[in-house]
Formats: structure tokens, sequence, C-alpha cells
């Protein structure tokens, strides 16, 4: 009995220390903080409810207020849901749809700008400038893009029912189509430039210069730009264009790799993390293998004032290393890393937090964001020329994607009022009696002198 009594008495004894334990912890600072910050939040968020000039979502005042506690530097954020979907569409180059490319800015309701290659879209005959009139027998008149693609997009091998009107016809047409897994490719326009850039000199042969442009660095981008780099050199490359212009960014270990298909060995990247910074110099160093590096031709890269972050990455290893030449504009600058930590929301959905956890620099260059890296050719471009650039590449993209063999890509879209001719560039007004100057063609030149470096080169070879 004695024994008994004496295991209650433990037992409640433990019972208190642990009942004081937790009071104390309760009322801790950082406890009274948070619960001061948690009641300061209810009040504002039941003050605006109830005197705001109109009704407010609880999920607005949710969203801006996590939006505000992430806002810690130009590259950290929440991302809510319908910001989050599509940014891990850009890092990971997939997604599960049809494979329609929607123009937001055309003016005649949901116009379709262009199919990808070998998707459902593209095989049921989606063409460029049809009107997607109804999705799933609900109208698209006013729905938002954002909306319109939601509701395009859905668990892979299910059904969608698109109702579209072709340009030009007066009765629309009903396709079903089973939603796949669609894959986006950030290398594009791989080739071996002809004429009028690359012409044949003295009687011999036109320097064979391959060109590759990385629109960003997603999972498979290093993969897919090797693969490319072995069928150009299967064609017999002598020189390579890497075009990383208006490339933003993406995934840091892609860049690493894409460095390291031209690298042998030595520093590519070095990353300075929280940790490293507070041990007063440890620092993560990362090299290049040595293993399946392309061979030694000339190179040159082209960045300009959007080339940023893993981008830059890449092109201050090849210049720091004396791998590549540099040309271009000025880049953006952007010398810090983020992580993404996925936050579930109440309805199944996911956001997410983006948090710069590491900073970088270049093997020779310092870590200074904003600064930007220097071509070896400096030629800024005019916001005009950097229009003409996305145009000519849009052109480009939407002619390899367009299932009408030796049609103008642009005449659906443009009938319907949507997309802009590349020759289109602003032209000053022809004076009284003169004629009216003549479409300005698009003249890359960035490219062009990418092109003369490297015929230069050759010819020292």
């Amino acid at each position: 009995m004695a024994s008994r009594t004496l295991s209650c008495l433990v037992f409640f004894a433990m019972l208190g220390a642990l009942a004081l334990r937790l009071h104390g912890l309760s009322h801790s600072p950082e406890a009274d903080t948070l619960a001061r910050e948690q009641a300061t939040y209810h009040y504002l968020r039941k003050v605006i409810q109830e005197n705001y000039v109109k009704e407010v979502k609880d999920e607005k005042l949710f969203y801006g207020a996590m939006e505000g506690m992430a806002a810690l530097d130009p590259h950290s954020g929440f991302m809510p849901p319908d910001v989050y979907g599509p940014f891990l569409i850009s890092t990971t180059g997939h997604f599960v749809g049809v494979g329609i490319n929607l123009n937001p800015d055309d003016s005649h309701g949901l116009v379709v700008l262009t199919p990808l290659q070998n998707t459902p879209a593209y095989r049921a005959g989606i063409l460029p400038g049809d009107r997607i009139i109804k999705i799933d027998g609900a109208s698209t008149q006013g729905m938002s893009q954002e909306e319109c693609g939601h509701r395009i997009k859905g668990p892979e091998g299910s059904a969608v029912r698109l109702t579209l009107l072709h340009d030009g016809d007066s009765q629309p047409v009903e396709l079903t189509l089973l939603r796949e897994m669609i894959e986006i490719k950030s290398v594009q326009g791989a080739e071996i430039l002809g004429p009028p850039l690359v012409q044949a000199e003295d009687g011999k042969p036109a320097s064979r210069i391959g060109y590759v442009q990385l629109t960003q660095f997603q999972e498979k981008t290093a993969a897919d730009l090797d693969a490319a780099l072995k069928t150009l050199e299967q064609q017999g490359m002598q020189a390579l264009i890497l075009d990383l212009r208006e490339n933003g960014g993406g995934l840091l270990d892609q860049a690493e790799k894409v460095g390291d298909l031209f690298l042998k060995d030595g520093l590519i990247v070095t990353v300075i993390t929280r940790a490293a910074s507070e041990s007063k110099g440890l620092e993560e160093v990362r090299r290049a293998r040595g293993i399946g590096t392309h061979p030694d031709y000339p190179m040159v890269v082209l960045v300009d004032s959007l080339s940023a972050s893993a981008s830059e990455v890449v092109a201050g290893a090849l210049k720091d290393r004396g791998r590549a030449i540099l040309v271009g504009d000025k880049t953006y600058g952007k010398f810090s890393v983020q992580r993404t930590f996925e936050v579930p929301m109440d309805d199944g959905k996911l956001a997410a937090l983006k948090l710069t956890i590491a900073r970088y620099k270049t093997p020779t260059s310092p870590c200074v964001d904003g600064e930007g890296l220097v071509p070896d050719y400096l030629l800024p471009s005019t916001p005009e020329q950097q229009n003409a650039l996305q145009v000519s590449r849009l052109q480009r993209q939407l002619k390899e994607n367009d299932p009408r063999p030796n049609r103008n890509p642009h005449s659906h879209s443009a009938a319907a009022g949507g997309t802009v001719q590349p020759n289109e560039i602003e032209q000053k007004p022809a004076r009284v009696g003169e004629a009216a100057p003549g479409p300005k063609p698009f003249v890359d030149f960035q490219l062009e002198k990418a092109v003369e470096v490297l015929q230069a080169r050759l010819k020292k070879n």
C-alpha cells in the first residue's frame, strides 16, 4: 500500500513538473510575442471585414499577410496556388494538359497562340488563331486566362471538351481531348547557322557555327543541351553560340551541369550559405567533374540585361575560366539562390514560400547583387530591339509548332488582332509627298557580332 502511495506521489510530482514546464514555455517571451501578433492580425482582419468600403475575401487578406511577411528581399516571397502552379511548370518543365499556348492580350476572346508539337491539341488539328468558346460546356466569355488554363488542365488521362471556332468559319466545332503529360523544351533553335549570317569566304566552305538557345534552367536542361550538342557535333560543328539572352535562370544544379558540359575541371561556382557566412569563410565549392565534357571548340555566350541567376552562373563560369567569350549587354546581376517550401492550403491546393537561402559568386568575380557581368564585347540593346528579338523568337516558335505546312503562322492570330509581326517596329511617319517607309527588318546585331568573333577565331586556328 505504501509503495502504491509512493508511486502515485511520484507520478503526480512528474505531472506537476511537466505542467510547470509547459506553463513556463507558454509564457516565454517568444510565445507572448507570437500571441500578440496573432491577436493583432485577427483584430485588423475583423476591422477590415466590418468597415472596408466593399466586401473582402478572407483569402485575400491571408495571402496579403503572408506576402508581407515573406518580403525580405526582392527575390523572396509567398506564392499563392495560382502563382506557385506556373512557377512549378517553369522549373520542372512539364505539366498535365492538352498543349495549348493561349494569347492573354487578345481583345477577341480566348485565342490559341499555338499548339505545341506532338500534343493532344496539335494532333486534334487545333490551329493558331482558333477561338475557344467553351470549356466543358462553360462559356469562356468574361473568364480570365488563369481560370481557363485551370479548367483545361487536369488529371492525366482525363478528358476535356473544347468548343472552338476556326478563324474564318461561322460554325464552331467540338473536340474532346485526353489530357497527358506535356514537356516544355528549354533547349530551342539548335541548328548550324547558314546564310546570310554565315557565308563562305575566299572560295572556302562556310564555317559550321552552331547555335543553341536556352530559355530557362529546368529539370532536364543539361541533358537536353547535351543531346543537342552531340547532334550539332555530328553535323560537323566547328564553333558554338550559346544564347542565354532573356533567360531569367531556374535551377542552380542545372546551371552547374551545363557549365560542366564545357569545363573539363576546376571551379564552376562558389555557394555561400548562412552557415558558411557564420563560420567565417566555409563555402561550398562546385567543380567540374571531367566526365562527358564536349570538345574545346571556340564558343560565344550571348547575354543581355534579362540574363539572370542561373544564366549568370554559366556565363560567369565560362567567361572567368576562359572557355567562352561573352557578347551582348550587361547581365541582370542576381547573385542569390532561392529555395521553395511548400505550404498546403485548406482547399487541397499548394502554396509556397520562396526564400533566399544562399548567395553565389563566379570563379573570379565577387558576390555583388545588382552589379551584373560585363561582356567582353559590350553591345547594349534598346527596348525596341529587345522587343524585336522577342517577337522574332515568337515567330520561330509559331512556325515550328504550326500544324499547317507552308503557311504563315501569324495569319490567324493577326486576323484576330493578336500577334505583332516582327517587322512592325515603330517607324517615323513619312513627310508629305514622300512614300511611306517600308517595314524595317529585324537585325540581330548581337548575334552577328558573335558570328564575327567566332569566324575570326576559326581563321586563327
